[in-house]
């Protein structure tokens, strides 16, 4: 009789426990709480999203389009529809001028007219079923939209939507974004002689970027004036800028516009295309604004590229991965952290970068956005072509930082006598600004170049663009920074979701110094033997046949066998060069595998036997 007490005691808990369980899943499906642990609170919304929902001015509808009730969406989009819901449903919440609908675009709908009416764009899934995940702001009248939201810009979602909700502001007008460039930023095929800009194979995608906060416009290299209604002008790489021109941009910030300097001493992805270089080896392009920064009081050398070996980026060779010191993958040690642009930013690759210092003699307030470290030297662009593996560390070595971005600040004096010769500038000569004004200068143009700064993707029939470091993104931030705009650069800033080996990293840089130099002696004894076996066997008579002593002959029969050592000695240190990453993968193998299951195994069996004992968890049994 107890014993089926017991059991019917036993079945009672079980089905008692099921239903609890069932219930709690039931409310907490319901309530929608959440603890953020990451790192850099990458789940929370920053204080830039507040501040431009807090700042609606009034009513405001964002509409958001899921084909949620498609049953042959993939589980992964339907995931990642649910989140980009629950974060709008977060910044409607932000605001009482704010409303959230959401809407279910079922094929030949009411909805998926409105969806497509909105400007949002039905994707396709591999069985060519469309389905919808955009959003659309409603706003005085105005629509503005987000066409399809893509889960591989997860870790941009936030600034996607912030970027949506700060665009209730262009009711006055998007700021507007001039842009004069050395260098074509659509694709062409050819370069014709006397063009004015160096050819592109395609289109530099940050201009799509900049697109989603400025209306872009381009003004030729040879303009002799800024318009008036260009709020912010863009000056990238001007290599066959005229004195005429650089004097209307002088001008230009002499009277309060605002300004961004790009320059680069080696730009690998313009090369030179002039006649006098056609005689040489192929070279990267130089461009210079000599009279602008004597009148921002800087110094620069269109000749010199900074080299760092504490920020070099690993590249590959003939001779194998080689630590590359003018390729400068960058750090949060490398930017100024006290800077709304620079503060949240840790991952950047600059390429062959200038530099920049203050002159002597300038009375501009001097702020460096992005340092070198104190390890940095410099070598003369020219010489860059002729780098090898073996002279990489051939630079001319400092014993300070270089700054590769900064911001000029004063009231700034004109380095012109008067409007040059010819100049049709229609405006009066200014010697000397009247107000303080702020100019940001970059000594590196290839850095926002597609090749080290984004790719586009095509997903499910749209053409995505995504972004592989903090490129753009700096840029981005500098220019809104000048134009008085900073909500954004908070969010777009933000830490990243992926989380580099920085252990990893480090072995392999300590590595790789511990051992090339031996692999590299290998390679050039290697080498001299195949040259000295070359020469040996040059000795050839007229019917082409080997004409060789025997003593000849056991030398190449010894070469042969020192090039067979040598190789294998050379296999072996590579096989050094990853030996300490491998040993620390087997460790934390190891305790993925065995340790931890083992601790917990141990657990369970000490709680498992302290209760069949009787016992408590901790500590004695006290005695009655």
């Amino acid at each position: 009789m107890r014993m089926k007490s017991t059991r019917l005691l036993s079945g009672t808990s079980i089905v008692t426990m099921c239903v609890a369980l069932m219930c709690l899943n039931f409310i907490a499906a319901r309530i929608n709480l959440k603890l953020d642990l990451t790192t850099d609170r990458l789940y929370t919304l920053s204080e830039g999203t507040r501040a431009i929902a807090e700042k609606l001015d009034d009513d405001a509808v964002i509409q958001y389009f899921f084909s949620r009730s498609d049953k042959t969406l993939p589980v992964l989009l339907k995931d990642y529809g649910q989140r980009v819901q629950e974060v709008l449903a977060e910044c409607a919440a932000l605001s009482p001028r704010l409303r959230l609908e959401i809407y279910d675009p079922r094929p030949d709908s009411d909805e998926e007219e409105m969806a497509v009416r909105n400007g949002i764009h039905g994707a396709q899934t591999a069985d060519g079923t469309a389905f919808y995940m955009g959003a659309a702001l409603q706003y005085q009248d105005t629509t503005f939209a987000i066409p399809f939201f893509d889960p591989r810009r997860e870790m941009f979602l936030e600034y996607e939507i912030a970027s949506l909700l700060s665009r209730t502001r262009e009711a006055g007008g998007r700021t507007v974004l001039g842009l004069i460039s050395g260098v074509a930023l659509k694709a062409q095929e050819f370069t014709q002689p006397l063009m004015q800009q160096k050819a592109s194979r395609e289109d530099w995608l940050f201009v799509q970027e900049l697109e989603r906060t400025f209306e872009t416009r381009e003004l030729t290299v040879t303009t002799e004036e800024i318009p008036e209604d260009i709020d912010l002008l863009l000056v990238l790489h001007p290599l066959t800028i005229t004195e005429k021109t650089e004097y209307a941009i002088e001008q230009y910030i002499l009277r309060g516009g605002k300004a961004a300097i790009i320059v680069d001493p080696a730009a690998r992805t313009v090369p030179d295309t002039s006649q006098a270089a056609q005689y040489g080896r192929a070279t990267a392009s130089h461009s210079n604004l000599p009279h602008l920064f004597k009148t921002l009081g800087i110094h620069y050398d269109d000749q010199l590229v900074a080299a760092d070996p504490r920020c070099s980026t690993r590249v590959s060779s003939r001779s194998g991965p080689v630590q590359y010191p003018f390729w400068l993958s960058l750090n949060t040690d490398n930017f100024n952290r006290e800077q709304v642009i620079t503060g949240q930013l840790d991952n950047m690759l600059l390429i062959e970068s200038g530099f920049f210092k203050p002159r002597a003699e300038a009375s501009c307030t001097w702020t460096p956005l992005i340092t070198t470290s104190a390890a940095a030297g410099t070598i003369r662009s020219s010489r860059l072509a002729f780098i090898t593996p073996q002279n990489v560390d051939s630079y001319q070595p400092g014993n300070e930082p270089l700054a590769l971005a900064a911001l000029a600040t004063g009231r700034f004096t004109s380095s012109f006598a008067g409007k040059p010769d010819g100049s049709q500038y229609p405006r009066e000569h200014i010697t000397q600004a009247g107000d303080e004004n702020t100019v940001l200068l970059i000594g590196d143009v290839d850095f926002i170049n597609n090749s080290y700064s984004l790719r586009s993707l095509s997903f499910l029939g749209q053409s995505i663009i995504q972004p592989l470091n903090q490129n753009v993104a700096f840029l981005s931030n500098a220019l809104e920074f000048i134009t008085g705009s900073t909500e954004l650069i908070s969010i777009r800033s933000r830490g990243t979701f992926q989380r580099p080996f920085e252990r990893v990293a480090e072995i392999e840089k300590k590595a790789q110094a511990k051992w090339f130099s031996v692999e590299q002696e290998l390679t050039e004894k290697i080498q001299d033997l195949q040259r000295r076996l070359n020469e040996l066997q040059r000795a050839r008579s007229q019917d082409n046949q080997l004409m060789i002593s025997r003593e000849q002959q056991a030398e190449i029969d010894r070469f042969k066998m020192e090039q067979l050592e040598f190789k294998r000695k050379r296999r072996e240190v590579r096989k050094h060069l990853r030996q300490d990453i491998e040993r620390l993968g087997t460790i934390l193998t190891v305790l993925n595998i065995a340790v931890i299951p083992a601790l917990v195994l141990l657990a369970g069996l000490y709680i498992y036997s302290r209760r069949a004992g009787g016992k408590p968890l901790l500590g004695k049994r006290r005695e009655a």
